[in-house]
């Protein structure tokens, strides 16, 4: 469970010469398991991989008992399923614990997640201290780092109050796009009237430390770290917004990440600097049930926005929306982030499709976000073609990492951005039937509107 900022700004990435485009074709003795000696090993790789939709399926091969409840409260807490994730992993563990330390570190990391959802975050600090006390040896280096930084945070949390939410009426709330290209909306918070990033790969919301004082919030004394894309760490103190209003909806005890300053001011230009005082992060968007965001400017919340019924699964990383998208041939799972101006793949799908990449060249990336920036080598691919559920998107220049960042997030294959979003009319996040939804597409640049 990563209690971090999430702040994918990928919209300030400078990227170099065009690279040379080949064919997108699958390695089909790429992603092929080795032999497995139980089907319930298979499971265990199911989790590893993400591959929950296979884990669904196989589940019911499983006899009821511990270690069905292990792999069912695992598929329910990456369904978005908190509440019923709970009771099922804590009966799974008395018996796991005694066989098993690598399940046992997978189930309490997720029993934190899920504390953590559920605004238990006293239990999910006692949860992250057995792990890290028996179990650590269980985690790679970037899972380490991760539950050191939750439970880090958790720990600054552990008297806050439960986030809660109350909706009026349908949430309309215009929204516009900063110089930076971010998604904001001008909200007024205990009287100071600013613009809020609006960014679904914020596990949490954030603000700078000026920007609390202005806000008159208490801020906590003891500090925490949390890790960007980059992979710096930044130093943070937490508050809680007692309210914050979001058209005729009210969202309660908010917690807010408190980080510097200079956390939060990034380039924007070669010899300019932008700083972002305030995010809204993945908490509020889930209280709100679904989101709208319309090419019009528009954040619809509620029962102002539509129901989504069908699109692409939705599926949790710890506090991130991972988004089910087939892409050359096969169903893969990316992190959806509208902090990101654009796209990008990791590494994982460089390694698993490594064909494609034979004939290209590396290319220098840069990369800056929460607290750093950096470069790094990468190809592009000149097109990239997405399905999510009946909508198709094509995708130009994907920069596609050739090695690991050293971010947990990296277990999928890579994060989209708003260059998804700009295909299309509205983007849809319904987080009850855990679907987005792609709109009605828009025409192609140049073209005039209906």
């Amino acid at each position: 469970m990563a209690l971090k900022s999430g702040l994918f700004l990928a919209s300030i990435a400078v990227f170099v010469s065009a690279a040379a485009f080949a064919q997108q074709t699958v390695n089909p003795s790429i992603h092929q398991p080795a032999t497995l000696p139980q089907s319930t090993t298979a499971l265990d790789v199911d989790v590893k991989e993400l591959r929950y939709e296979e884990l669904e399926a196989a589940l019911d091969t499983v006899a009821a008992g511990a270690e069905h409840d292990y792999f069912a409260g695992v598929l329910a807490n990456r369904e978005g399923r908190a509440a019923e994730s709970i009771p099922l992993l804590q009966r799974s563990l008395p018996a796991i614990k005694t066989r098993n330390p690598t399940r046992t570190a997978v189930a309490l990391s997720t029993l934190a997640d899920d504390y953590v959802k559920s605004y238990r975050y006293a239990d999910a600090t006692a949860t992250y201290q057995e792990l890290l006390k028996h179990f650590s040896e269980q985690l790679d280096k970037v899972e380490l780092q991760d539950v050191e930084d939750g439970y880090n945070t958790a720990r600054l949390l552990q008297d806050a109050p439960p986030q809660s939410v109350s909706i009026d009426g349908p949430v309309r709330v215009p929204t516009h796009r900063s110089s930076l290209g971010t998604i904001d909306a001008e909200l007024t918070v205990n009287g100071v009237k600013a613009s809020w990033v609006l960014d679904t790969g914020a596990n949490f919301s954030v603000v700078t430390a000026s920007f609390a004082r202005r806000l008159r919030l208490q801020i906590s004394k003891e500090e925490a770290q949390t890790q960007g894309i980059t992979g710096a760490e930044n130093h943070l103190h937490v508050a809680i917004l007692p309210e914050l209003k979001l058209g005729a909806a009210s969202v309660h005890n908010v917690v807010l990440l408190v980080l510097d300053d200079d956390s939060l001011e990034l380039p924007a230009g070669a010899f300019r600097r932008y700083r972002i005082d305030a995010v809204l992060g993945y908490p509020v968007f889930e209280a709100l049930g679904r989101i709208t965001f319309t090419s019009d400017g528009e954040l619809d919340a509620g029962v102002a926005a539509a129901q989504a019924t069908s699109g692409g699964r939705l599926f949790m990383n710890e506090m991130t929306p991972l988004l089910e998208s087939t892409v050359s041939g096969r169903k893969l799972l990316f992190s959806f982030d509208t902090g990101a101006a654009r796209s990008m793949f990791f590494e994982r799908y460089y390694r698993e499709f490594s064909s494609i990449f034979v004939s290209l060249k590396k290319e220098s990336f840069g990369i800056a976000g929460a607290g750093g920036q950096k470069k790094v080598d990468t190809y592009y691919l000149r097109q990239a073609v997405f399905t999510v559920g009946e909508a198709e998107a094509t995708l130009d220049r994907v920069p596609v990492m050739t090695k690991p960042m050293g971010i947990i997030l990296e277990k999928c294959y890579g994060n989209l951005g708003r260059d998804l979003m700009g295909n299309f009319r509205s983007v849809t996040i319904d987080f009850a039937n855990m679907r987005l939804a792609l709109g009605e597409k828009l025409p192609p640049k140049g073209t005039l509107r209906k």
